[in-house]
């Protein structure tokens, strides 16, 4: 990815070191809104890979998919559109698209593992068939105006089909790798395995970012021990579930609880004034914000009590009184209850 150089170890001490950190794709949750009002009441992060645009054949992006990675829309966090395909000519015409609209790099996703996906052979799905891969990228890179990133897995069913891959990937002239080291058959489930994903940072020769269980900021200094070399980190439901993790882990010290609840205030205003204006109607509104507490409740002591009043809300008045109920009532937890796949 652009800007990722791996960086020398100084030290062990927080203060000390200085990481590229990115924040990761969460479908339903990551979008432009949220990517904005993460940078400027929490910030951290230094750029963001967003949630892929699911490409069909022969079709041209839709004006809210261009919308939603537009640069304009995202000036506070230099966002990189991700695509989901396995047809060259369609990744090929979606790449001329998004460098139309302004974006000098795309990142091609072959990681998800979701099995509507990867049963039809993308994302994950691609990962057994290393030929292949192989076959789209020499078509799409002869003529390619943008810069090419990838987003995988250690492999769709065996965890060691990232090898052959690795080396396919080896031979273009990729931005960057961006490892989630899992199998697409875990989902997001168990534990990563931080050693096959060394063996993949000694194997690649793109600036490598790693992803996967990043939940609190000696855990990333245990992975960055352990994955020396590494040019950045990805974050996603670490982050979702933790909001102030990337500045932790940059060595800004954590907030006090006063302060720590009135940024989450003011970040629960944001997306509530951003959703208002992007979305139609207040179902659609109150459903998206809604979805947001999955995460959003993680920030307090009660978690379940929390997620319990906001979804029982079925008015958006109601929902208002959950939410300042919430904001008066419980009390905060100490950084953030992070879920199992983080």
């Amino acid at each position: 990815m652009v800007g990722l150089d791996p960086k020398a170890d100084t030290g062990t001490g927080l203060e000390q070191l200085d990481p590229v950190l990115v924040l990761a794709p969460v479908r339903g949750i990551t979008d432009a809104v949220y990517r904005g009002a993460f940078a400027r009441c929490f910030g951290g992060f230094d750029c963001a890979v967003a949630p892929f645009i699911q490409l069909k054949q022969g079709q041209a992006l839709r004006a809210a998919e261009l919308r939603q990675v537009a640069p304009v829309e995202n000036k506070g966090l230099w966002t990189i559109p991700q695509v989901l395909t396995n047809h060259a000519p369609t990744l090929s015409a979606a790449l001329r698209e998004l460098h139309s609209a302004g974006h000098g790099e795309v990142n091609w996703n072959l990681g998800c593992p979701q099995p509507m996906t990867a049963g039809r052979g993308r994302g994950a799905g691609l990962l057994p068939d290393p030929e292949r891969i192989d076959t789209i990228l020499a078509q799409v890179l002869a003529d390619c105006p943008v810069k090419l990133s990838v987003k995988m897995r250690l492999g769709y069913h065996q965890p060691d089909e990232y090898v052959a891959v690795m080396e396919v990937l080896n031979r273009y002239p990729l931005s960057g790798v961006i490892l989630h080291a899992r199998t697409a058959d875990q989902q997001y489930e168990g534990v990563v395995d931080v050693n096959r994903a060394a063996q993949a940072l000694a194997l690649c020769r793109h600036p490598f970012i790693y992803n996967g269980d990043i939940a609190d900021a000696g855990a990333f200094l245990e992975l960055r021990t352990k994955l020396s070399g590494t040019a950045g980190w990805m974050i996603g439901r670490g982050a979702l579930a933790s909001p102030f993790l990337p500045s932790r882990i940059k060595g800004k010290d954590v907030p006090g609880s006063d302060e720590r609840r009135q940024r989450l205030l003011e970040f629960h205003r944001q997306l509530c004034e951003g959703y208002s204006l992007w979305l139609s109607g207040p179902g659609h509104w109150l459903d998206r914000m809604k979805e947001q507490w999955a995460y959003l409740a993680l920030s307090f002591a009660d978690p379940k009590q929390v997620v319990s009043r906001i979804r029982h809300s079925g008015t958006i008045n109601r929902y208002t009184s959950a939410v300042e109920w919430v904001f008066e009532h419980v009390l905060l937890g100490s950084s953030g209850t992070v879920p199992n796949g983080a």
